[in-house]
Parts: C-alpha cells; structure tokens; sequence
C-alpha cells in the first residue's frame, strides 16, 4: 500500500552499519572504492557500472564534482558449483535499504512488467540501483530521477543543471519525464524479431536471464520468510521479472517498444528544431542532456543509431552531447568496460 511521501531520516550511525552490511554482499573488495579526495564523502552510491539509470546518476555526480564512496554491484545472478549465485543488489542488507527509502515514495511495489524503469508510472522495484545515502542528511533516496534531482538541489556549483526559471526549467524536466518513459528494459533484455542488434554474447546471456533471477530471488524469499518485508519485496520483483520472461519473446511487444522509442526520439527532433531545449555545447547543459545523452549512447550501443538517421536535430545532439566529459566516462567508457563489446559503440568513441 502507498506510504507517506515524506522524508525518511536516520541517524549517520544507522546508515552507517545497514551500508556496511550492504557493501558486505560485494564479493569482490576491489569494486569498493573512494571517488574524490574527501576520504570520509557526505553520499554513498550504490550502482552498478552497466546500468543506465546508475549511469544517469554517476554523470551528475561527475558534473558536480562530489566526492562519493561508490559501490558497484554485480546485478546479474549467475549459476555456481552449488546452485544459483544471486545478484549482488538482491541481498537482505541492500533490500533493506531501499525499503527505507521507498517509504518515502507514494507508492506500491511494482506489479508488472513494462520494460520501463519509471518509479511514477510502473511502481517502486525494491531490488534494483542505483540508490544514494546522504550521511549528513540522514537520508537514503531512490530512483535515479529522483536522485539527480537531489543532488541539484543539495549541490549547485560548479554547474546548475536544473535552472530557477520556471518556464526553462519545466521544459528540462518534461524531457527528463520523456526519458523516464523509454522502454530500456525491454530494448536491453528483449529479441527483436526484425533486426536484432545486440552483441551475441548479450543475446547468449538474455535467454537465461529471467530464470535465473527468479530461481534466486524464490530462494531468497524462503531464506528470508520470517522477514514478510523482505518477502513482499523479493515477491514483488518475481512478478516483475516473471512478466518480463513472458514477453521477452513477444514479437508485438518488442515492436511496440521500439516503436514508441522511435516516436520519442521524432519528438525530441521537433524539440530541437524548435530550440526550446538549450544546446549542450553552450553553458547550458541541463538534467535533460545528462538523461538525453546515457540513454543515447545506450541506443547505439545497442546498434539502434539508425533510429535518428533521418532526425538530423537529434544526429547533431548526440555528436555534441558525446563530447561531454562526464558522459564520455559515465556513458560510454563505462557501457565499454562492462558489457560485451559492441561495435556499434566504436563509432562513438572515435568521435
């Protein structure tokens, strides 16, 4: 059921201990580590280098230049020697911290799958990144719109990516609500059946995907059973993973999801020619371009450049949002160190 949409807070000591026992479940040390020079950083992120909402939230970072401790989780479950290896985002600890934060979300859990991430429109998933503890705040926060939004707000210099001016600012936030709407779950993990794309060793992984998520998130829930907010939460995410086994395969679903990027993209070209978005090469770098430009450097890596071949606005946007240095570390330096190589990338970093 929804809860109050208020802030949540707890003590630094709290947060402290339920992070350490989050960061416990990373098996590997190495991926623990400090950005910035501030060794004891006001915010803590968990994330994970893949994923493109974590990629939304790196990149503000970046562009406020925050010191931060960060926490890249595995978010693949994986077959072992004793049965199924869970995701590292799926352990009890971390769990429990987005529970404290999803009580500050009007929300319910998520009850299906669409192959968008919006908290708003699909419900609050309890087992996904990235998520951000403020420790001076006392506060852990959820979804990565959220997220940047916050962290415009706490941290306005060295740049202000979501202005005061109402009218400019409504507009960068409509573009961030477009954004939010594109099926990326389904562009990532779904077999188009027209022209597939995908590196084959991603194409290989996505056909066991959604198994494999659910065998260990069913074993996690009986692990857990004297727990009934855990099992609500693992029990809410096999709903979600379990709609997305079914259409994963789904020829219409697949179309109508590239399609409706397709219509997305033709608006935001409208957009543009109509200059009611500030350019990214200018002093005018906004959340929109941050979300813009992950999610279009995920596109083409994804070989579905040839979406904007005939959208010259935006082909000229993602030559100049590509520039960018935090989205040349964030985006794409970050899609080539962790997922299979993609050719379609290549062109990218050449530029």
């Amino acid at each position: 059921m929804p809860v109050d949409n208020t802030a949540v807070m707890a003590s630094s000591e709290q947060l402290m201990n339920m992070a350490g026992a989050a960061r416990a479940a990373i098996v590997d040390p190495a991926r623990i580590t400090l950005v910035g020079d501030d060794p004891n950083p006001r915010f803590e992120l968990f994330h994970a280098a893949s994923s493109l909402c974590s990629q939304k939230v790196r990149t503000v970072l970046f562009e406020k230049g925050l010191a931060y401790r960060s926490n890249d989780m595995i978010i693949l479950c994986a077959m072992g020697v004793d049965g199924i290896i869970p995701a590292e985002h799926y352990s009890p600890a971390y769990v429990r911290l987005r529970l404290i934060a999803g009580r500050e979300l009007n929300q319910d859990f998520v009850t299906r799958y669409s192959g968008r991430t919006s908290v708003e429109s699909e419900g609050f998933d309890p087992c996904v990144v990235p998520l951000l503890i403020d420790y001076e705040a006392g506060r852990v926060i959820v979804d990565s719109k959220r997220i940047c939004c916050y962290l415009d707000a706490v941290s306005r210099e060295p740049v202000q990516l979501l202005c005061d001016e109402p009218q400019a600012r409504a507009e960068v936030m409509r573009q961030v609500e477009i954004v939010d709407r594109i099926p990326n779950g389904a562009l990532l993990y779904g077999f188009h059946p027209d022209a597939d794309r995908r590196p084959d060793i991603l194409k290989s992984v996505m056909e066991t995907v959604y198994e494999c998520k659910i065998m260990a998130l069913e074993a996690l829930a009986a692990a857990n059973a004297d727990d009934p907010a855990l099992v609500a939460a693992y029990r809410a995410k096999i709903v979600k993973e379990s709609g997305g086994k079914q259409v994963r395969h789904d020829a219409d679903f697949q179309r109508a999801a590239r399609q409706h990027t397709r219509d997305l993209l033709a608006e935001l070209e409208h957009t543009l020619a109509a200059q009611s978005l500030p350019r990214p090469d200018g002093n005018g770098f906004s959340l929109g371009d941050v979300v813009w430009g992950v999610n279009l450097v995920r596109l083409a890596y994804l070989g579905l450049a040839s979406l904007w071949d005939e959208l010259p606005n935006v082909a000229r946007y993602v030559d100049a949002l590509v520039q960018r240095p935090s989205l040349r570390k964030e985006a794409i330096q970050a899609s080539i160190d962790s997922l299979p190589p993609s050719g379609y990338l290549d062109a990218l970093v050449t530029r």
